[in-house]
């Protein structure tokens, strides 16, 4: 479904060639992409070469899905492509009733309580969130926007902070108290 509603292609991430389970994995994707998404594109990698092709060429992907063992090496290796974990946001879509949307990082509990975490995957995450489960997509746009907004402005917490790069040391609360500001000032046409 992700798919469909972005650039209507979908890479499965498996091991058939060496595990059975990944062999059922494919037949899986293969038989519900085709009855259910035909105007879904379906192509299969296998993960190791997957691992590789996101580092190589990342934008050949718009939409991966993978078992949760491969998703959690992916999606961290991935993170090093913007920088961080704490800018990837993620969402575990099932078939029916609401999704789970989450920073790839998880709660960052080394760190709780000493405003140094980045909250962009968590406001990222609510941008999924209200495109894929709550079908809002000019409220995601805005989310994104925003966050997009902030980091223009050079605003940086310590995960994505480079040394002498212009950009200016922020917590968690500033960060967040910023993409508000930009969100708080968008036009309120929107109807929520």
């Amino acid at each position: 479904d992700v798919a469909s509603k972005r650039g209507g292609k979908l890479c499965s991430i498996d091991k058939a060639n060496v595990l059975d389970v990944s062999q059922l994995w494919r037949d899986v994707v293969t038989d519900v992409i085709t009855k259910d998404f035909p105007d879904v594109e379906l192509s299969h990698m296998y993960v190791d070469n997957a691992a590789m092709q996101l580092i190589r060429w990342p934008k050949q992907f718009d939409v991966m899905v993978t078992g949760n063992i491969f998703g959690d090496i992916l999606s961290d290796e991935a993170s090093m492509l913007v920088g961080s974990l704490g800018m990837l946001p993620s969402a575990s879509i099932g078939e029916s009733g609401p999704g789970v949307f989450e920073p790839c990082h998880g709660s960052a509990p080394d760190i709780a309580g000493e405003d140094k975490a980045n909250p962009l995957a968590l406001i990222l995450s609510a941008a999924m969130m209200l495109r894929y489960d709550c079908d809002r997509a000019e409220e995601a746009d805005i989310l994104e926007q925003a966050v997009e907004a902030v980091l223009d402005e050079g605003l940086r917490t310590a995960d994505i902070k480079q040394e002498d790069d212009g950009c200016k040391l922020v917590g968690c609360i500033e960060m967040g108290e910023a993409v508000a500001k930009i969100v708080s000032t968008v036009d309120s046409a929107v109807e929520v």
